[in-house]
């Protein structure tokens, strides 16, 4: 089978099953542990597997350059749709969608290849983002909502979250150079989170999920793609993922704790 196509059906599975289960989640537990479980690393832990797998472990780690400040921009996405959707969900999208577009490109086009500023950029967009989302956007965690889901329910749930996600790859693969590395980093499980939360359970749970997923987010795929830079050379491909996903595991479960006790 193609590497590319083997690439775009894991991560259609992997992005589908795990949109829907961390909404599902957040139905039936509360609106931050399905944000937590949306900012696992998950299609950026395959992406790097499969250049590490293609290329070089090697390649792999020096791809993560990128992931940090990327990151915090990501950050501001969320910001953004946040704000705007209390307007117009469309308005949210797209104006989230072109915020990102402008400075995702910005940074390919300069050819950014600074780890050390990447996370410099990070701290500097994410630390805001959270000051407004936890401060002033006055968005509550919400408790679980009483639903009954069926398999056709769950089954769209994850085609759409999936389709969502194996597009951003489509699009990396056949946008160009610039495209395509912006595309590679793209928010897929993001967008596709707030599109199946908003139109399940509204627009105050979404934005409720998708608070905590913004930390979540950064701080833990962060520290996997750290953990990948520094661990895929020595250790390889193999050992190296299991590893930096374990270790972004316990920073996760450190995360949830904090998240509970200090997150509105």
């Amino acid at each position: 089978m193609d590497v590319f196509l083997l690439k775009l059906i894991v991560t259609f599975i992997v992005g589908g099953v795990w949109i829907t289960f961390a909404t599902v989640l957040a139905e039936k537990y509360g609106t931050k542990l399905g944000g937590m479980i949306v900012g696992l690393p998950s299609t950026g832990a395959i992406a790097l597997f499969f250049i590490g797998w293609t290329q070089t472990p090697l390649v792999a780690s020096q791809a993560t350059t990128l992931i940090p400040i990327i990151g915090g921009i990501n950050s501001f996405f969320v910001v953004i749709y946040l704000l705007l959707s209390k307007k117009n969900f469309y308005l949210g999208i797209v104006s989230a969608l072109a915020f990102w577009f402008i400075f995702s490109l910005s940074l390919v086009k300069i050819n950014f290849n600074n780890f050390f500023y990447s996370l410099l950029g990070l701290v500097v967009l994410a630390l805001p983002a959270y000051y407004i989302l936890e401060k002033k956007s006055e968005i509550k965690s919400e408790e679980k909502r009483i639903i009954s889901h069926t398999a056709p329910q769950l089954l769209f749930r994850a085609l759409l979250g999936g389709s969502v996600i194996a597009l951003s790859v489509i699009l990396a693969k056949t946008g160009g150079p610039l495209l395509g590395s912006a595309f590679a980093t793209f928010p897929a499980v993001f967008l596709g989170t707030i599109i199946v939360t908003h139109f399940s359970c509204g627009k105050s749970f979404s934005a409720a999920v998708m608070k905590v997923a913004v930390i979540s987010g950064n701080v833990n795929l962060t520290v996997y793609a750290i953990a990948v830079r520094y661990l895929y050379p020595p250790l390889g491909l193999i050992l190296g993922t299991i590893t930096s996903f374990a270790i972004s595991l316990v920073t996760g479960y450190l995360l949830y704790k904090f998240v509970n006790k200090r997150m509105d």
